[in-house]
């Protein structure tokens, strides 16, 4: 019998905001990424709600053309939702054997109100781990670790190699709520060596505003 194996994959969501594309107003201290220039507004609230609106403005509305879309007036100017969250971010794969695949997975849901959509990578890897799958399937009796994807968003389905920079799924549109499972697998062989491995996932979502 092979000595235990028990890798633990820790997955930890962070958010990536690529820099805007307009002129902002900064000091040392503070901000001021966009003004406007209108007659009078108002910010409401009740509760759990809030409204805020603006009086005078002009020019306000979405001009396109086949590149590029400018928006006009106060209300246009929020710099975007991008959110991640994963339903786990502890996976624990269990003790290996020889005679079949371990797998553990967890689910990561982007919401972003982008135009261009979103890209869901793995933006670093550090601990150890089993041999990455090289052959695109992850096989019991042999040396392997990787992980599938699958969703709506999914850019493979295959088994891949945990590297920093894959790419896991991508939309060109925006999302609300957009699921993609990501199913981590081990297996070993014969000569597999004794002992414990543990990995820090990092994974990144991206979005253009």
């Amino acid at each position: 019998m092979r000595g235990k194996i028990f890798p633990i994959i820790v997955i930890l969501g962070f958010l990536a905001f690529p820099p805007a594309s307009f002129g902002m107003m900064s000091s040392s201290n503070y901000t001021i990424y966009a003004d406007s220039v209108n007659t009078g507004g108002v910010f409401s609230s009740a509760g759990a709600y809030g409204l805020e609106d603006t009086m005078g403005e002009s020019p306000v509305g979405f001009t396109t053309s086949s590149a590029y879309e400018v928006r006009g007036g106060y209300q246009a100017m929020d710099l975007g939702i991008l959110s991640l969250d994963l339903s786990q971010t502890n996976l624990d794969l269990g003790t290996a054997s020889v005679s079949q695949v371990n797998a553990a997975s967890t689910t990561a849901t982007v919401t972003t109100d982008s135009g261009s959509g979103y890209f869901l990578s793995i933006g670093g890897v550090s601990g150890s781990s089993l041999a990455n799958v090289t052959d695109g399937s992850i096989t019991a009796g042999q040396e392997e670790y990787g992980l599938a994807v699958s969703g709506p968003d999914a850019l493979f389905s295959d088994d891949r190699g945990v590297v920093s920079g894959l790419n896991l799924a991508a939309s060109t549109t925006p999302v609300n709520g957009s699921q993609t499972i990501l199913a981590f697998k081990a297996s070993i062989s014969d000569s597999t060596s004794a002992g414990s491995r543990s990995q820090n996932v990092v994974l990144t979502a991206s979005a253009n505003f």
